[in-house]
């Protein structure tokens, strides 16, 4: 299939899209589940001011909170996966705001007794001791105790439980403009032949073209789509803004920084240990842009030479062919872990990949293990979609691994840190890029094309991320003091980052590149996640280089790291998996790793 071709939903492959009927055959079997789950929601309501009456009665809330939450949100992640491939599906956009309503009702109904439970302190620890089925919450209740100074009354918890369902309209809002209403102007190649330009993972369709009109047609293009309707968009963003600072000051934290961060115990100083470390490697990033630049044999590197490839002779990876090798450079792992993968990858179905049209751009995996971790992506049968597909696998047993063994209440994605999340994919990735230099070592096209996949991924983590983790800084900086925002701000402060990260080694387009926050406006509506993808880069080079190297007890660590999920706090997790995260050593030593494909780049390009 032809970057120009979509198919469309109906003519997909049955293997290329998502198993929606292991879940629910019928829209009219999800309506009974929902039906089933509106009703039960006063049973949550009973436990209120009875759990202290002993531990018989907290596992029973703790059992039904259990079975209550599993069921809402399998309602709320299939009529999202089901929106995500789909977004022209308006049965199951009707499902997805029923759905989001259902969760804020049941959010509403157990804010309360969270508050109790915090109320009672050191009694819940004691009977972790005497009720031995307690035990596993041991964590759970020391974590409820350390967050308890920024609790509210519950008067005041039960208003913000009731804001969850209208304070997402600002996020649906986007996702509507983005999705449905995004107009694209098609690429035009050398030759004056159009593509269309959608939102693909992780960058739009056309910016890797070998045809420099096309990709800078289809970079230009995708950037003042968003310019188009930036008014919008800066309407979107600034009024998310504005309701994290508005909860941290409800919540009594200093900044929306310190609240996000909270959230996994994860100090303050490890956001600015990413920062400073990234802002010391920027000439790196100079050189590499140099090379490029040599590489290309242009004149000057513009913004949307970065996704070039460097060699006419592009693998071709078949989905089943990717699938092979993610297998192969997880053989490490063991067998019942490369097994489950490829079983899930190819008989189970767990993955839309299909580029279809009406399907969402980029690519996630579902999460919590309330159904199968689904995946949906428009594979395109490159080495770089192969790749993707590696990080998603990684979302996707991780997520099934943890759901085997933690009750659920350490399995709440909200609790997960961002960074113990995407080590698992990163570290899939790296796993990958390890084999395939071993397997393909004289290929000296195939290792120009690997280090495209290597270093598109560094530049979204350890240079993307970073500079958006900057700007969002910069942006919760002024809200919080109380000074104003303007989408000019918001343009202005994005263009100086880049001009920073780019120096004088890349011919920048600013008023274009100035509207980038605009395109990963994904990730603001979870503030300061965007600098946690370079932490769990760090962690999953730190990690994959200790499986490769045979470190004893490497994989063993590795697998109860996956396993643990929550029960434990994120940097506790690193440690348990082999790595120090407070330290910047891990930091370095990725970029070190950059630096060995800048050089490999060098010494291959001259």
């Amino acid at each position: 299939m032809t970057e120009t071709t979509l198919l469309r939903r109906a003519d997909a492959p049955l293997e290329s899209t998502w198993n929606r009927e292991a879940v629910y055959p019928s829209w009219a079997d999800w309506d009974a589940d929902y039906e089933q789950a509106l009703a039960e929601l006063p049973a949550l309501r009973a436990f209120a001011g009875r759990l202290g009456e002993g531990p018989a009665v907290l596992l029973d809330w703790l059992q039904t909170h259990g079975e209550h939450w599993r069921q809402i949100l399998k309602l709320h992640f299939f009529a999202r996966m089901a929106v995500r491939v789909d977004t022209t599906d308006t049965d199951a956009k009707a499902r997805l705001s029923q759905a989001t309503d259902l969760q804020g009702k049941f959010e509403t109904a157990t804010a309360l007794t969270e508050v109790e439970l915090m109320g009672l302190g050191e009694t819940l620890l004691a009977w972790t001791e005497t009720e031995p089925q307690l035990a596993v919450y041991k964590q759970y209740f020391a974590n409820l105790r350390r967050r308890q100074a920024h609790q509210r009354s519950p008067e005041v918890e039960e208003i913000l439980g009731l804001l969850a369902d209208p304070f997402s309209g600002a996020g649906s809002t986007y996702r509507e403009l983005t999705n449905a209403d995004l107009r694209v102007a098609d690429a035009v190649d050398s030759q004056g032949r159009h593509h269309p330009v959608r939102d693909a993972a992780p960058t739009p369709t056309g910016i890797q073209s070998a045809d420099r009109a096309h990709r800078r047609t289809a970079w230009q293009n995708f950037a003042d789509s968003h310019l188009a309707i930036q008014n919008s968009l800066a309407g979107t963003y600034l009024t998310v803004v504005k309701q994290h600072v508005f909860l941290a000051k409800v919540r009594g934290y200093n900044s929306v920084l310190e609240m996000m961060l909270a959230s996994s115990n994860l100090p303050v100083a490890v956001f600015h240990n990413v920062i400073n470390t990234f802002k010391r490697e920027l000439p790196l990033w100079h050189r590499y842009w140099s090379a490029k630049r040599r590489a290309l044999g242009v004149d000057a590197l513009h913004p949307y030479d970065i996704y070039a490839p460097l060699t006419k002779s592009v693998p071709h990876v078949p989905y089943q062919q990717a699938v092979d090798w993610i297998g192969q450079a997880l053989q490490p792992l063991g067998e019942p872990y490369v097994n489950a993968l490829q079983r899930g990858a190819l008989e189970e179905c767990w993955v839309d990949y299909a580029p279809t049209a009406g399907k969402m751009g980029g690519a996630a995996s579902t999460p919590f293990g309330v159904i199968p971790p689904f995946i949906y992506m428009s594979y395109d049968e490159s080495l770089m979609s192969a790749s993707v597909l590696a990080h998603e696998l990684g979302h996707s047993m991780h997520f099934q691994l943890n759901t085997e063994l933690q009750p659920h209440v350490y399995r709440n994605y909200q609790i997960m840190s961002a960074s113990v999340v995407e080590t698992a994919s990163n570290f899939h990735q790296a796993m990958l890029r390890a084999y395939l230099q071993s397997a393909k070592q004289t290929d000296r096209s195939f290792t120009l094309a690997l280090i495209d996949e290597a270093m598109f991924n560094f530049h979204r983590y350890f240079f993307i991320m970073p500079t958006l983790a900057r700007f969002e800084l910069a942006v919760y900086s002024r809200v919080e003091a109380g000074q104003p925002l303007t989408v000019n701000d918001l343009n202005q402060t994005m263009s100086d980052l880049f001009a920073e990260g780019y120096g004088d080694t890349l011919a920048d387009d600013p008023t274009r590149t100035a509207i980038t926050w605009a395109q990963f406006m994904h990730l603001f509506y979870l503030p300061f996640y965007a600098f946690q993808y370079a932490v769990g880069l760090s962690a999953a080079q730190a990690l994959a280089a200790r499986v490769l190297s045979g470190v004893e007890g490497a994989v063993a660590d590795y697998l109860a790291f996956l396993q643990a999920a929550a029960s434990r706090y994120p940097l506790d997790l690193f440690k348990l998996a082999g790595v120090d995260m407070t330290s910047p050593k891990p930091v370095e030593q990725a970029f070190a790793a950059l630096a060995g494909f800048v050089d490999r780049l060098e010494e291959l390009t001259g």
